[in-house]
């Protein structure tokens, strides 16, 4: 799976969207990295924040870390 990983800002930017379900659970955020390849580029991430419609990710954000602090940089992956 191809996808693109851009800087989005702070989960702060993200805080009151209520469409974002937040994974730090350990078997939650091993299913999204297999979903997108285990590929290096998303490897430091322990937290995603995604959105999910009819079983498929139509948004996925992730950050460095598993506490979701307000100031963490955040990282958009958008799938090609």
């Amino acid at each position: 799976m191809k996808f693109k990983i851009t800087l989005f800002g702070t989960i702060e930017d993200i805080q009151n969207r209520e469409d974002l379900s937040l994974a730090t659970d350990l078997q939650d955020t091993e299913f999204i990295k297999e979903y997108l390849g285990n590929h290096e580029d998303i490897e430091d991430f322990d937290g995603f924040f995604v959105n999910v419609k009819d079983g498929e990710y139509t948004e996925i954000y992730g950050f460095e870390g598993s506490v979701p602090y307000l100031y963490k940089s955040l990282w958009k992956i958008e799938i090609e």
